[in-house]
């Protein structure tokens, strides 16, 4: 089964934390994202556009509606859209009010494997510091 285009969770499932903007922030930090603060105007519509990893959007104000590979999607404040790389998108807020976003890029979602102990070719131990 093919990878969906894009996901939608709650603030407080996808990143652990209360759906306020320091601690969410913090949250993002702490796994390597890149964080970008953005405010969308009440008219202002996000032009069709792809990237080459997946982008994390999260409604701090407002309510934005995303066109993902063709379907409409509705977020509302307190939630995030997870949008694969690769596909189509675009963005608008809606009721005719801005909306603040924070958009996250990058990311250490899964703990790297602990390589202690593993040797790489020359037969240094890549666990320890040198």
């Amino acid at each position: 089964m093919p990878k969906p285009f894009y996901t939608v969770e709650e603030v407080t499932k996808a990143f652990s934390c209360e759906p306020v903007q320091d601690e969410i922030v913090s949250a993002l930090a702490e796994r390597d994202f890149r964080i970008f603060e953005v405010e969308q105007p009440k008219d202002a519509m996000v032009p069709y556009h792809t990237h080459d990893e997946e982008e994390r959007l999260i409604v701090l104000k407002g309510r934005m509606q995303f066109n993902v590979e063709e379907e409409l999607v509705l977020i509302e404040k307190g939630e995030v859209i997870t949008i694969r790389e690769g596909a189509i998108h675009s963005a608008a807020p809606v009721d005719g009010k801005p909306a603040k976003l924070l958009i996250a890029f990058g990311g250490g979602e899964e703990a790297e494997p602990d390589k202690e102990g593993w040797d790489d070719e020359e037969g240094e131990d890549l666990g320890r510091a040198t």
